[in-house]
């Protein structure tokens, strides 16, 4: 063999070698660029719900959401923890507890079971009207109402009050971290401002 050939035949071989590793990047940036599209669609991919009751279209996108679909959350928690009996309430209040979030659902299970406690034992039974929703800045819902809470042996209370839920969506799963009275919230405000 001569050694021009051979040389020759060398060069060959190297510059299939950078046809090939080129290639081979080129296809690499190319299932990169595809899988970070995959993620974005999947994450910008909205679903259509409509159930029966719903007369609106809602919709639910990575972590947003419509709000016809908070304004329903809202009406559905506002049944499980301020309507309740003395026969349905532990059951209510396990639905709810359902929805919390992992890190706050043990000490929302301790407030809820407590209260449900104290619900049984007095026979205490409480329906609350839903007024007016509103959406509030910080993923904090505001629910205002019409409480009545019906003693066994008293006549009934009928208030006007104020809640807010607090919540986060995490990959389309509505998840509440906090329920709290609005007039708790306002006391617990005044304290910090004061401190």
């Amino acid at each position: 063999m001569k050694r021009s050939k051979y040389l020759q035949a060398v060069s060959n071989v190297f510059a299939q070698n950078r046809l090939l590793k080129f290639a081979m990047l080129c296809l690499g940036f190319a299932s990169i660029a595809s899988t970070l599209g995959s993620l974005k669609a999947l994450n910008s991919q909205k679903i259509v719900l409509v159930p029966p009751n719903v007369n609106s279209q809602m919709w639910v996108s990575g972590n947003k959401a419509s709000d016809e679909y908070l304004k329903e959350f809202a009406r559905y928690i506002a049944a499980l923890a301020f309507s309740y009996h003395p026969g349905t309430v532990r059951k209510q209040f396990s639905e709810l507890l359902a929805m919390y979030t992992p890190g706050e659902f043990e000490n929302a299970q301790k407030v809820f079971y407590s209260l449900a406690n104290k619900i049984e034992e007095a026979r205490v039974a409480s329906t609350f009207y839903v007024n007016e929703i509103s959406n509030w800045e910080n993923r904090t819902i505001e629910v205002k109402g019409y409480k009545t809470t019906f003693f066994p042996d008293k006549t009934s209370e009928e208030i006007q009050t104020s809640y807010f839920i607090a919540y986060v969506i995490n990959d389309g799963k509505f998840q509440i971290t906090s329920i709290m009275d609005k007039e708790a919230e306002t006391k617990k405000e005044a304290l910090n401002a004061k401190k």
